[in-house]
């Protein structure tokens, strides 16, 4: 504890103790469920003597701590940020992306809505917001979790990316005014019209979209200019859902914006690590939205450390390409790498907390630049 009284001077010592148990205990069994980790607790401190229900009286205090649920998840989160804008910026990505996961939880539906900031390929979560219920998020909930996001890190000339659920006319005005350039996903019914004013019809675009071209016009929309993408999806026009259409407000090529807009699979990847792959997020046993909100910060800040890790060590990946025309494909994801790297420290609490303080301070710097244009929608 001593040696974590820089890292963490705003915590009391048996906060920073319960908070270490839980994250290392996560990190061990690859899961939040408070009933699972309950196993790992006495080994990590070396109380095996002690009864597994004690452990868990032990878990389910700490989240039920009224400071650790109103300000530990705020602490983790400002701490992550600074620790990101630490990273090595000389290829630092433009690129966020808003998505959404959703699923049941007893009487509970959680629906996390995500702000992500893609770095070399790999979706970092900077905020998120837990709606609570089933459907797609409202355009005054997105501005919420912009707004606070912009508070905590610098959004302005940032390309936002986004699924077709996140359209919206005061979505985009807001988004334009506060300097904040988008590629948004559109659904085919809509601004049908206003895209037609823009020149060539709306229906001779998806036309030749589907013969294969890559299509754009601008157009206005309440006052505001943006410009339409039209193009074929990757499966061909004989698959279910045969075109892409993007609106973006920036003035790149209608090719660049295409490809750019592909980055957004890197959140459905993240989306992947937290649940199936990683932390199996869907196995909380929490209704509560302050509980959901602190056992995610713990999570998302354990992902980050084990994305820092893989990235140290993506030369340690081996590569799929083969040539050198193809897009670059992993073997291993570079979460999945750094877990190892991570979870291989966890000989005991004192010796991970040594390893953990050492890593902290040092420079993140990848040897080799990622590209990730090339991906799949």
């Amino acid at each position: 504890m001593d040696k974590s009284k820089d890292f963490a001077q705003h915590l009391s010592p048996a906060l920073l103790n319960n908070l270490l148990v839980v994250a290392c205990a996560i990190l061990l069994k690859e899961t939040v469920n408070l009933n699972k980790l309950k196993n790992q607790v006495g080994l990590l401190l070396g109380k095996r003597q002690i009864k597994t229900d004690s452990h868990y009286k032990r878990l389910t205090r700490f989240f039920n701590d009224k400071t650790a649920q109103h300000k530990l998840w705020k602490w983790l989160i400002i701490w992550l940020l600074d620790y990101i804008k630490g990273w090595d910026g000389r290829s630092r990505s433009i690129y966020l992306t808003l998505d959404g996961t959703s699923w049941q939880l007893g009487t509970h539906q959680i629906h996390l809505l995500t702000l992500c900031l893609v770095y070399r390929g790999v979706s970092l979560l900077l905020l998120w917001r837990d709606l609570g219920k089933k459907g797609h998020s409202s355009q005054q909930e997105r501005k919420r979790l912009l707004q606070q996001a912009m508070k905590l890190y610098p959004l302005r000339g940032f390309c936002l990316l986004a699924d077709r659920e996140y359209e919206g006319k005061e979505w985009f005005k807001f988004l334009t005014d506060n300097k904040i350039n988008f590629i948004i996903r559109l659904p085919k019914t809509v601004y049908k019209a206003d895209i037609s004013t823009g020149g060539k019809a709306y229906s001779a675009l998806l036309k030749r979209a589907l013969r294969g071209r890559t299509v754009s016009q601008w157009f206005e929309l309440e006052g505001y200019r943006y410009q339409f993408v039209a193009l074929c999806h990757q499966d061909g026009p004989q698959s279910a859902d045969p075109l892409v259409l993007l609106v973006s407000n920036l003035d790149w090529p209608k090719q660049t914006i295409a490809e750019r807009y592909r980055i957004r699979w890197t959140t459905e990847c993240f989306f992947k690590h937290l649940k199936s792959n990683g932390f199996d997020l869907e196995e909380l046993g929490f209704e509560s939205p302050r509980k959901i909100r602190l056992l995610v910060a713990i999570v998302v800040v354990l992902y980050v450390i084990c994305v820092a890790e893989g990235l140290r060590q993506f030369h340690r990946i081996r590569a799929k390409k083969k040539s050198q025309y193809e897009p670059l494909r992993l073997r291993e994801s570079i979460f999945r790498k750094g877990y190892s790297v991570v979870v291989n420290e966890l000989i005991s609490i004192a010796h991970f907390v040594d390893w953990l303080l050492a890593q902290l301070t040092k420079h993140l710097k990848v040897p080799i630049r990622l590209f990730f244009f090339n991906v799949q929608y």
